[in-house]
């Protein structure tokens, strides 16, 4: 009875098994096929056929980041923005570190002279590790050309109706000057950070710095920030980008609050976190810690050149009022 049990469960394992291979044989043929006819009908310029095999490709395989960014530019071609940006938006959410669906949305912004939402997604993809040196130094130049675009598509559409010819060509050139400016100041950083404090309020209670990062701290005057009696406190540090020492935005701003957080735990105190702002090479944040006992807003901003992280820490909880403020002197921070 039990070795009739026994082989009727195996017959049985075995069946079922061999029932799930060949399904799952037969869901990769149906992908395989549905893909390369999708690519057929993409090559051909069909994009309407295109859409149609791709979509019929990814309810075979969802997550195919290939076939999500083909079927984007399908629907792009085809003059369907929405969901063109719906599909790049999927394709960003599932592959996060892939750099070809911030272009392909970046492409699609731009052809809508959406430049501000374009620019954020090229320099978004440029920081990104699977992006090859030479896919790398192209956006940057090619940023460097959306920029005078941009600042043409203004002129002629802004000021089309009483703008002379001189003045448009003096706007472009204004902001080919800006854009040389602000490559000379990332070729020449040198790890100050210019904050605009109130230093009637403020003043300079440690400063550490080598050829690799600097930490300067401010306290409220009158506080003894070196041994750590204080009830606000500003931390800016700058730290360079070189072959020793490599990152990227999210994985530096992971790490910093990864450690804040293990305090916490090791500590058995509550901690909160939010993100407030991110675009392509910045970061502002805030945390509580021990139910608001002490808290922080910070900004954490990403160069080529090295990284700038300025903190405005506080014992107890901000105020609206407080938050707003230290948000807008956070804005002020540029490297000399």
């Amino acid at each position: 009875m039990g070795n009739n049990f026994i082989k009727k469960f195996f017959c049985f394992f075995i069946v079922a098994l061999v029932t799930i291979v060949q399904c799952g044989c037969t869901n990769a043929l149906n992908f395989r096929h549905a893909y390369d006819q999708g690519v057929k009908a993409y090559n051909e310029k069909n994009y309407e056929s295109a859409i149609v095999y791709f979509n019929n490709a990814l309810s075979y395989k969802p997550e195919s980041y290939s076939t999500l960014c083909l079927l984007g530019t399908s629907y792009a071609y085809n003059k369907d923005d929405k969901m063109a940006e719906r599909t790049f938006q999927d394709a960003i959410r599932l592959f996060p570190d892939d750099w070809n669906a911030y272009i392909l949305y970046a492409d699609l912004k731009r052809s809508q002279h959406d430049y501000p939402a374009a620019i954020d997604f090229y320099e978004t993809a440029i920081t990104l590790g699977s992006m090859g040196g030479k896919e790398k130094a192209y956006y940057k130049k090619l940023l460097k050309e959306i920029a005078i675009e941009e600042a043409a598509y203004d002129a002629k559409n802004s000021f089309a109706s009483d703008m002379s010819e001189d003045s448009f060509k003096a706007n472009v050139e204004a902001k080919k000057k800006l854009l040389e400016k602000q490559d000379k100041t990332i070729e020449n950083q040198t790890g100050d950070v210019v904050l605009a404090l109130d230093l009637k309020k403020w003043e300079k209670a440690i400063e550490q710095k080598d050829d690799k990062s600097k930490l300067v701290e401010y306290g409220i005057k009158g506080e003894d920030v070196k041994n750590f009696k204080w009830t606000q406190l500003v931390i800016v540090q700058y730290f360079v980008l070189s072959d020793n020492f490599k990152t990227t935005l999210d994985e530096y701003y992971k790490n910093h609050i990864g450690s804040v957080e293990a305090v916490a735990k090791n500590s058995n105190k509550t901690f909160e976190k939010k993100i407030i702002h991110q675009k392509n090479n910045e970061i502002t944040y805030e945390w509580k810690f021990d139910n608001s006992k002490e808290a922080e807003i910070s900004r954490i901003v990403y160069t080529d050149k090295g990284i700038y992280h300025i903190h405005f820490a506080k014992k107890g909880a901000f105020t609206d009022q407080e938050k707003a403020k230290y948000l807008d002197l956070l804005k002020t921070a540029v490297l000399k």
